[in-house]
């Protein structure tokens, strides 16, 4: 059975104003955050977007997992 160890990410989304909502952190950082990671052999699990107040969250969380090398015991 394989055994996982996980990795969290934490992106600010951009925001566009005081009473606007945010938008998704840009499409160039998320890309090279994630291509980055894969290089150094994670793999995407999971994008947590938190509740904050009034239904803005001011993060994504992205959250990674990879298999731990197996040792002979």
């Amino acid at each position: 059975m394989n055994k996982y160890e996980y990795k969290t990410v934490t992106l600010l989304q951009k925001r566009w104003g005081w009473w606007q909502s945010r938008t998704v952190p840009e499409i160039p950082y998320l890309d090279s955050t994630l291509n980055r990671e894969g290089r150094d052999g994670w793999r995407l699990c999971e994008i947590v977007l938190p509740s904050a107040a009034f239904g803005a969250p001011k993060k994504v969380i992205v959250i990674f997992e990879r298999v731990l090398e197996r040792t002979e015991d």
